[in-house]
């Protein structure tokens, strides 16, 4: 199936007409132009917005997390609006991205799941001066092993890189894994069930590209 294909891309040019298909030097492909949108959460008024953006999309979608670019520096460029030194906008630590990816595996999923919730928080941060309603990723390994602990209920880096081990491995291997919880059990017997969490995971990438995101979180 081509990339095209999987991302469902003509669906989405049909819903967003002012986004089209930019020439791209690398695997994979650009689309670039005004994403409108509307959104609204409960304690938050609705918002109407737009920017011009540039979602980058590699042929391994939706494993290889997706870059976007707000290019026309609508968004300030100031720590508080989680913007990477590369220019990409930071919308999550890797794992909830491919978490919420799961519900529609599509570019349209992507911008629904990942991108406007990113770009409402941005508006009503500007527009009204509330904090990003969606919650605030602290920045670097702290954030990313922070948000983590949340999504496996389990506490420590050391936890959690033991928990990415487990997903590079098979899962009969795993299973006979010490659990990183700490319940004294081997991983398929954990009282605690995290075997469960980290079993759903391994339906969202395969086992080479949590082993690689392991060995660079161990490089951090």
């Amino acid at each position: 199936m081509s990339l095209m294909s999987k991302i469902k891309l003509e669906d989405f040019l049909d819903k967003h007409r002012a986004m089209s298909i930019k020439p791209s030097k690398n695997d994979g492909l650009i689309v670039e132009g005004k994403l409108y949108f509307t959104a609204k959460t409960d304690g938050y008024r609705e918002v109407e917005d737009f920017y011009k953006i540039r979602i980058k999309v590699a042929n391994n979608f939706p494993s290889a997390i997706t870059e976007v670019e707000e290019i026309e520096n609508k968004i300030p460029r100031k720590e508080e609006y989680h913007i990477n030194p590369d220019n990409t906008l930071c919308l999550g630590s890797s794992l909830r991205l491919l978490q919420l990816l799961s519900k529609n595996p599509t570019l349209e999923g992507f911008v629904e799941y990942c991108l406007v919730p990113y770009l409402y928080g941005v508006s009503l941060k500007i527009q009204d001066g509330e904090k990003l309603v969606f919650g605030e990723l602290a920045h670097g390994e702290e954030g990313i092993i922070d948000e983590y602990e949340k999504i496996f209920v389990t506490k420590g880096k050391d936890s959690i890189k033991q928990i990415l081990k487990m997903l590079s491995m098979k899962k009969r291997v795993a299973n006979k894994q010490l659990c990183p919880c700490g319940c004294k059990n081997k991983l398929g017997k954990c009282s605690k069930k995290l075997n469960i969490k980290i079993n759903k995971f391994r339906y969202f990438a395969a086992r080479s590209w949590y082993k690689q995101y392991q060995e660079t979180l161990n490089e951090a």
